[in-house]
């Protein structure tokens, strides 16, 4: 590798852990900013969900924008909207202002976060490409993780404000270093027309999708008005699908899910974000609320799984050269479905060795997974489908944080409703048990995505070897 291609990469990847750290820092900082802005714990995850939910409906489309027009370009804007976006989320005003200033920073991870493999496919040769996305995929596993625990050392020294504004001086560094690394973008044909209609629809049914799913948890989700917002979901999609089938150039082609690898590949990552977000939305409260440890010690005990993904992702991207991919993925969601099995033996007085212990093999999980199934996602398809490949791959990754946020408190909720006999949206204060009941719960339905993960990927493993 040149050093002017790594210093790019680095640049690249800097980003792509910024704008994923900043989907889960403020989960350890969500207690705190309910009680200061006098919200409910259901009200306030929607600082999660808004930023999750814009990234989720634009990213394809400026994945295709930078199609047409240089995706460095998109990119490089994209870095500028994050920082200035960075900055006003941690201006106290009140609660609307913080939405709108995640909002602006949704935005700009948008735009990096749709082009960031592409750039990197493009900048490297062939021999050199698979670590180069290895590391890229390692960055990324990595931000989404390491969130609670940076956020709850952040806590020990300053307001939340500063979960915010730690991006702003790295990322004035990293736009003036990518300045003068990243390549420039190749001639494009900005005479090609881009798909507003399905940029728009697909917009909506992730609005009005994500919107029920959360304001259910408050409303209950036989109130009409869910109902009727999730049944306009599902039109937006079917009208979605219907038109990206028959436009000239749409903004997902669908063609590219006729590849058995790339589409298994992709469930598989969707289905194991969904689980690494049940841990990260709800692990802080359990250690915070349920285990009265304060922010700073817990934001400790969260670092484990970042370190070691930061430890087993490379390793997990070489071995995926030498081995396959296929293969380290597998042993990736075992090590996954462990956690699982450990953390449902989680319980108010559970020794900090199991604690320490499931979280070893979480990150051992996410470490070895997702470099190489991303390598497999990646290599599977062709050259004229990366650009598209990229962003749908990216998608699936923050779809997946979404839908984890949302299922986890859900499931959370519902299940501590139904056992007291009454509406619960928030923390139940003096009635821990209750909690680890929810808990329990929710990490029942985890271990079940990480299972149909673990099939689905030694199905895609089975038929590779058949073909063979």
């Amino acid at each position: 590798m040149k050093s002017k291609r790594i210093t790019a990469l680095l640049t690249i990847a800097l980003f792509t852990f910024m704008t994923s750290l900043d989907s889960s820092i403020v989960n350890i900082a969500t207690p705190i900013m309910a009680r200061e802005m006098n919200v409910s714990s259901s009200t306030i995850e929607w600082v999660i969900s808004i930023y999750l939910m814009i990234i989720s409906a634009l990213i394809m489309f400026f994945g295709r924008l930078g199609d047409i027009v240089g995706k460095v370009k998109i990119f490089k804007i994209g870095t500028l909207i994050f920082t200035i976006g960075s900055l006003v989320a941690g201006i106290k005003i009140n609660f609307s202002f913080l939405l709108f200033g995640r909002a602006i920073q949704a935005l700009g991870a948008a735009m990096t976060m749709s082009n960031n493999f592409g750039i990197t496919t493009e900048m490297f040769p062939l021999k050199e490409r698979g670590r180069a996305l290895a590391i890229l995929a390692t960055f990324f596993a990595l931000g989404s993780i390491a969130g609670p625990s940076l956020g709850g050392l952040i806590l020990t020294t300053g307001s939340w404000s500063y979960i915010f504004w730690i991006n702003v001086p790295i990322g004035i560094v990293a736009i003036l270093v990518g300045n003068t690394s990243l390549p420039k973008d190749s001639l494009k044909n900005t005479n090609e027309k881009l798909d507003w209609y399905g940029t728009t629809i697909f917009a909506a049914f992730i609005a009005f999708f994500f919107y029920a799913l959360m304001q259910g948890q408050t409303q209950g989700y036989a109130n009409p008005i869910i109902l009727t917002t999730l049944v306009i979901a599902i039109a937006l999609l079917i009208a979605f699908v219907i038109i990206e089938c028959h436009v000239k150039l749409p903004m997902l082609n669908f063609k590219i899910f006729n590849n058995a690898n790339f589409t298994m590949g992709v469930v598989s990552a969707l289905l194991a974000f969904i689980v690494g977000y049940f841990f990260s939305i709800l692990i802080p409260y359990y250690l915070v609320n349920a285990r009265n440890y304060n922010a700073s010690f817990a934001g400790i005990l969260l670092a484990i799984i970042p370190l070691t993904i930061a430890f087993f992702g490379p390793i997990g991207g070489t071995l995926a050269d030498k081995f396959g991919g296929e293969k380290i993925s597998i042993i990736g969601l075992a090590s996954l479905i462990i956690a699982q099995i450990l953390i449902l033996n989680f319980n108010l007085h559970s020794p900090l060795g199991l604690f320490i212990v499931a979280s070893f093999f979480y990150g051992i999980g996410m470490g070895l997974f997702q470099s190489p199934n991303n390598s497999v996602i990646m290599s599977s398809v062709d050259k004229k489908f990366l650009g598209i490949a990229g962003s749908v791959n990216s998608l699936a990754r923050n779809f997946g944080m979404e839908l984890g946020v949302s299922l986890s408190t859900i499931i959370l909720y519902s299940s501590m409703s139904l056992r007291k006999g009454k509406s619960i949206t928030t923390y139940p204060v003096g009635q821990n048990q209750l909690f680890m009941f929810g808990l329990h719960t929710a990490f029942i339905f985890a271990l079940i995505f990480a299972v149909i993960a673990e099939i689905i990927t030694i199905t895609r493993f089975i038929k590779n070897y058949k073909n063979k």
